[in-house]
């Protein structure tokens, strides 16, 4: 297979090629100085290839769900400022368990602009891709768009498979910040349908539940059945608290502190 020049090191790349090794292509040489520094047997020497296939085998993996997750920016739990909110800590605790996600449970995180809804969505969801749960993020208004186009194409069964349905985790974010049409409120509500007790769903809202049917078209039979499915298994957080963007606007001197927007 190999011609009488070919070095032992470029012969292992090759086999580590075709047997898609790509951790061992790129590090066997230096595993093996180490093995050799340390008196490693020839069984602990291969051990430690594997260990350290597998390792990165992992990363690959946390990276491309994190990368497919579409998060506008990475938000950590450790980045979240919880002396600045009412959100309880121990719920939030618990959810990073992430036993929601198993047990196909939704969070709602409802409150005004500003509190950290969309922060700790995105927590959470990081936590999950870092589990290597399959997840999405999107805007409420992206999924209407997303969805009005495949329903135009003929192609809204597909989207719902390799969209909607092949994540275990989808965060819509903002919903409620845009009134929907009739064929709209029909498509979100196929969204909450297709996922009930069958995938977590985290969602994201500035309004209360009262005020759900003025965004789905003012259907109050449509309301019930989508608050329905959602509040079913679900844990509900209400966040008060004045704007985080705002707060440090007036920490940098930007506004005043008597400067009141709502």
């Amino acid at each position: 297979m190999f011609n009488n020049k070919s070095s032992i090191n470029e012969q292992i790349q090759a086999y580590a090629t075709i047997f898609k090794l790509p951790a061992i292509k790129n590090s066997f040489s230096s595993i093996a100085d180490e093995a050799a520094k340390n008196n490693l047997s020839y069984t602990q020497f291969l051990l430690k290839l594997f260990e350290y296939e597998y390792e990165k085998k992992i990363q690959r993996s946390k990276e491309i769900i994190l990368k497919m997750a579409g998060f506008p920016k990475i938000k950590t739990l450790e980045m979240f400022d919880f002396s600045f909110s009412s959100v309880d800590r121990n719920i939030i605790n618990e959810l990073s368990t992430l036993r929601f996600i198993e047990n196909a449970q939704n969070v709602l995180l409802i409150g005004p602009s500003g509190v950290g809804k969309t922060h700790l969505a995105i927590a959470l969801g990081y936590l999950a891709t870092q589990s290597r749960i399959k997840t999405k993020f999107i805007t409420a208004q992206d999924l209407l768009l997303q969805l009005e186009i495949a329903q135009q194409n003929n192609k809204l069964d597909h989207y719902f498979k390799k969209v909607i349905n092949a994540v275990k985790l989808l965060i819509i974010d903002e919903f409620g910040y845009i009134k929907l049409n009739d064929n709209q409120a029909n498509l979100f509500f196929q969204v909450i349908n297709k996922r009930y007790e069958t995938g977590s769903i985290i969602l994201t809202s500035n309004l209360s539940f009262t005020k759900f049917k003025e965004v789905l078209n003012n259907d109050e039979a449509l309301t019930v059945a989508i608050l329905d499915r959602l509040i079913h298994h679900s844990h509900i957080l209400y966040i008060q608290g004045d704007s985080y963007r705002l707060k440090q606007k007036r920490e940098a001197g930007i506004l005043l502190k008597t400067d009141n927007f709502f």
